[in-house]
């Protein structure tokens, strides 16, 4: 398999960017120049004297009779970045794919008689992902050639991820489980940072340097406030994924995180996605989605709640009554003689009316779980939670009161000249209402014959029957 790789031969101060290659190509002109027609000498650049301050990068090879190469030097740094020691091993020796590749550099550099910068992909390294090295021909005393290399990991895995991490948005943290000192509810766990990222340094009001190696109680100053404690041992205990939704205080200002915690090791991993903005979106569109509900659900001309919220919340509250055995109410009304009113007044007039009529019954209504909805025309419906059948007709004859002092005219009337409305009135019977709508024909139907015997009259569902009271109120 072939290395990628580029070289540069000529131009070395131009084309490369690192101090210390620059550094050492420089000596090695130097040298050079002295004897224009000889390589520089291994004395004049020995690792112990002029490339000292270079030796911990450096490796030396000693060119061999039958064209191998032997390690001769492996400078410490190297070694830790390599994972491993060539002094003493022949080039035939390691990884043949790189050895190739390394002896041709080598064959090359001899027979140019001249450095070459090398960036190459690290072959069997996990760690490194790219090489630059500075390959340098020199001579010793007895003749023979050698090769001094500078190797320099121009990116790390390590690094590369730590970069990778710092540029993520989401804050990332990794913890190790510590047991501490037993308490009367158990031992402790405490928690050992081995990973944090700047995101999540911002988060626990921190800087990366208080992170990593501490305790993450003692580290993030805001980790308590954070409540992912009980979290992480429970994915430590169960060994099973956490996910959920957490929202922050910052500065006064809230922030919602969506959190995930999973198991690793001996311990856990973190990830906390800033999701304010979502959740500011989706507050957004629930305030809009309510709003075009309850337009939905209001009646254009009264302003109050239609017959669609009628249906929806009369369902919700014979479901509520037959759970809870709680007393039912439902009140019908309708305005008298309307079709003569509109008539003679006119339907701006008629409208008016209408406005007037669900101002009345909605300022009657007391008790936040009453509701009162325009039923369709001039037709109107109260729905009366824990109410039973007298307290509706307490209701009606309060709505009669406050319609008369109101004492809106109506010269068509034949009762009178003041507008009167007619109700029916019905409690809620699981034994003869089978469903919402059932129990709404029995309100209609008191409310019906009401109307039939006269209007201005009240139509009471018992039972045993239909009872129709007329009102105790002049409409003159």
């Amino acid at each position: 398999m072939a290395i990628w790789h580029k070289q540069v031969w000529s131009s070395i101060d131009t084309a490369v960017d690192n101090p210390d290659v620059l550094a050492l190509h420089r000596l090695w002109l130097r040298q050079q120049s002295a004897q224009p027609q000889r390589l520089p000498s291994l004395a004049s650049l020995s690792l112990e004297g002029a490339l000292a301050p270079f030796a911990a990068r450096m490796t030396a090879y000693e060119a061999l009779p039958d064209g191998d190469y032997l390690g001769r030097f492996c400078g410490e740094q190297f070694r830790h970045d390599a994972r491993g020691d060539t002094t003493g091993q022949r080039l035939s020796q390691q990884d043949p794919t790189l050895a190739a590749f390394q002896r041709d550099q080598f064959d090359q550099v001899a027979a140019r008689r001249q450095p070459v910068y090398v960036l190459h992909a690290s072959h069997t390294n996990p760690w490194v992902l790219t090489w630059e090295r500075l390959v340098m021909p020199v001579q010793a005393d007895d003749g023979r050639i050698w090769i001094l290399v500078f190797n320099d990991p121009l990116e790390s895995r390590t690094r590369l991820l730590e970069t990778v991490l710092d540029s993520a948005s989401d804050a990332i943290l990794t913890l190790r489980s510590l047991r501490g000192v037993r308490h009367d509810q158990g031992e402790r766990h405490h928690w050992l940072i081995t990973v944090a990222n700047r995101a999540f340094a911002r988060l626990g009001g921190c800087t990366l340097s208080d992170l990593r190696g501490h305790l993450v109680h003692e580290a993030v100053p805001l980790w308590d406030q954070l409540g992912l404690e009980d979290d992480c041992h429970e994915v430590v205990q169960t060994r099973q994924p956490c996910r959920r939704e957490l929202q922050h205080l910052q500065g006064g200002q809230a922030q919602w995180f969506s959190v995930h915690i999973d198991p690793l090791l001996d311990g856990c991993v973190l990830r906390l996605t800033d999701i304010t903005a979502s959740k500011d979106k989706e507050r957004a569109l629930l305030a809009d989605n309510e709003e075009l509900r309850q337009l939905a659900w209001r009646d254009g001309l009264t302003g109050l709640l239609n017959r669609r919220a009628l249906d929806v919340i009369l369902e919700r509250e014979v479901a509520r009554s037959l759970r809870l055995s709680e007393p039912l109410a439902l009140v019908m009304c309708d305005i008298d003689h309307f079709k003569a009113f509109n008539d003679f007044y006119g339907h701006l007039i008629g409208d008016d009316c209408l406005r007037e009529v669900g101002q009345v019954l909605g300022g009657v209504i007391q008790r936040a779980t009453d509701m009162v909805a325009r039923y369709g025309g001039e037709e109107f419906t109260l729905v009366l939670p824990n109410t039973r059948l007298a307290g509706g007709l307490d209701l009606v004859q309060r709505i009669q009161q406050a319609l008369h002092d109101r004492g809106l005219p109506d010269a068509t009337s034949p009762n009178g000249k003041l507008l009167t409305l007619s109700f029916g009135v019905a409690e809620f019977d699981p034994r003869r209402d089978p469903s919402a709508h059932a129990f709404m024909e029995r309100a209609d139907g008191a409310l019906y014959r009401a109307k039939h015997q006269g209007r201005n009259r009240v139509g009471l569902a018992h039972p045993q029957g239909i009872e129709v009271l007329e009102s105790t109120l002049t409409a003159a």
